[in-house]
């Protein structure tokens, strides 16, 4: 009955605002030549755009797909045709506008022809698959960035405007007079020109489809090797770019950018501590026997649930990820050593993206702290005052990987005009040896292990191989249940013999790096070998 009720309260308003308009048509009729003698020229701009982000394939990452558009001219029949795209209810909603006979522009849902009707498509901007919106970032109502690319680059994206403009000739109240006809304006394709990211299109998706699939709250970074170009970056939980608005209040931060975000790194940063040792001349059979706990100072410092592992080498423990190897094995490098080789490595030190886009740059310890036996015990196994962010740990294994040398991760490549021709090229930074190529393919090797026999051997791609080193971090954090909340992190490369790709997976939940991450990690590494994207 209500439903009856709208649909005829929606067809007498329709019918009254055609009576209205053609009441206007001839109560003016009089006066044509009146208002012929006032007319004037109306301008009217029906859409914007600004410059596209693209992939390093110049595969389009905003301005995906279409919307419509439309320029309307009011007329008697105007109300008529727009029905049949709005509805009845949509079209009484633009009673104001209609009866007041003014050009105006409108979104449709479809394309409509009619009586003073104009359509046109344009590019949505954030239409279609939506990939990364934390790198891309979004705009304000202003149609300003505000947040990532979209930020760093706003003077540069917003010079690349497109428009569609329709000139009207008008009487004196802008009422477009009738036979005069309009003539359009159609720039829209200058919108084309844009900055192009080394983000992969293809990699990216995978890599969101992985995420979502295990992840809630979280991050994942995929870099190329060796120049660490940034592939991949996914934050979790996402957003829509379209309507910021509905999660300003979310207490799980969609708008922050994980992969940006320093977090307590445990495990994985033995890695360095390994390298560190190495470059000070320690060999990789410096042997220890971890009995589960280790004391310093008076306190008891334990592997994971106290597991002991027995006699080690450098090489298995970091395969079993012992915290008591690490400690004993740090009280003999000289600490300020040891601290210049985490520097090396990229930790504390902020990375830029783009112009004003950087990341946190994460906390070391001083020197001077080092000096305290427990905060060496925390700092050799990656706790304490550590913190660092997904892209810094991406940036540490891909140094491995690459034979010892730094390449600080990179996310732009160039800026391009409307026909996709070089305007500008980003200058990454040389990459920097840190370590010997010999003690890097140690490393390597360690993280082979872990893989084939450690405590990331359940996450193993089906092919190609892989090396790789979990981690759980202390946050010391407590939820209702009283058991500590810890930070889990996934950090590997693949394939083994020609790595292509570091793969960097965080969580903030979860019980631990191998069964929170590890099966993003899996994930991934098939479906890219699967997508013939590993060769």
């Amino acid at each position: 009955m209500e439903r009856r009720t709208a649909a005829f309260f929606g067809a007498v308003m329709l019918g009254l605002l055609i009576c209205a308009l053609s009441v206007y048509s001839i109560a003016s009729g009089g006066s044509l030549a009146e208002a012929a003698q006032k007319q004037s020229v109306y301008r009217l701009t029906v859409a914007q755009t600004r410059g596209t982000v693209y992939d390093c394939n110049l595969l389009s990452l905003t301005c995906e797909t279409d919307r419509w558009v439309a320029a309307v001219a009011p007329g008697v029949q105007t109300a008529a045709d727009l029905s049949r795209a709005l509805g009845n209810d949509g079209v009484a909603s633009l009673a104001s506008l209609l009866a007041d006979g003014r050009p105006f522009a409108l979104s449709l849902p479809s394309n409509v022809s009619g009586d003073g009707i104009l359509t046109f498509q344009i590019p949505d901007r954030y239409g279609g698959e939506a990939l990364a919106p934390h790198t891309i970032g979004y705009l304000d109502g202003s149609g300003r960035g505000v947040a990532g690319i979209e930020k760093a680059y706003d003077e540069f994206l917003s010079e690349q405007r497109g428009e569609i403009s329709v000139t009207y000739h008008v009487d004196a109240l802008n009422r477009a007079l009738a036979g005069e006809g309009s003539s359009v304006t159609d720039t829209i394709a200058l919108g084309k020109a844009g900055v192009v990211l080394t983000l992969d299109k293809r990699v990216q998706r995978i890599a969101e489809e992985a995420a979502k699939e295990h992840l809630t709250k979280g991050a994942v970074v995929i870099a190329e090797v060796p120049d660490c170009k940034i592939r991949a970056m996914v934050s979790l939980p996402d957003f829509d770019q379209d309507d910021v608005a509905a999660v300003l209040e979310d207490e799980s931060s969609p708008l922050m950018n994980r992969c940006l975000a320093a977090y307590s790194v445990g495990s994985v940063f033995k890695l360095v501590s390994a390298a560190a040792a190495l470059e000070a001349g320690l060999p990789p059979d410096t042997s220890f026997t971890c009995t589960g706990s280790v004391e310093v100072s008076g306190d008891a410092f334990r592997c994971y649930d106290s597991e002991a592992h027995g006699a080690e080498d450098m090489r298995m423990a970091i395969a079993n990820s012992c915290n008591t190897y690490f400690i004993s094995l740090m009280q003999q490098v000289d600490p300020s050593l040891f601290l210049d080789m985490a520097r090396r490595f990229g930790f504390g030190s902020a990375v830029t993206l783009a112009p004003g886009y950087t990341s946190s740059a994460g906390v070391l310890p001083s020197e001077s702290s080092l000096a305290v036996p427990k905060a060496l015990a925390n700092f050799s196994f990656g706790q304490g005052e550590l913190t660092a962010t997904p892209l810094q740990i991406a940036a540490m294994v891909n140094a491995v990987v690459s034979g010892g040398e730094y390449a600080a991760p990179s996310l732009v490549e160039r800026t391009v005009d409307a026909n996709l021709s070089t305007l500008s090229e980003a200058r990454p930074s040389e990459p920097v040896r840190i370590l010997s190529a010999y003690n890097a393919a140690l490393l390597k090797n360690f993280m082979l292990a872990s893989v084939t026999e450690g405590t990331s051997q359940k996450y193993a791609p089906e092919h190609g191989g892989a090396g790789a080193k979990t981690a759980t971090a202390q946050t010391g954090r407590y939820g209702e249940d009283g058991v500590e909340e810890v930070y889990s992190w996934f950090a590997g490369f693949f394939p083994y013999d020609e790595p292509k790709y570091v793969a960097v997976v965080f969580s903030e939940t979860g019980s631990g790096g191998g069964p929170a991450c590890g099966p993003v990690f899996q994930e991934l590494a098939d479906a890219l070998w699967d997508a013939g994207l590993c060769g």
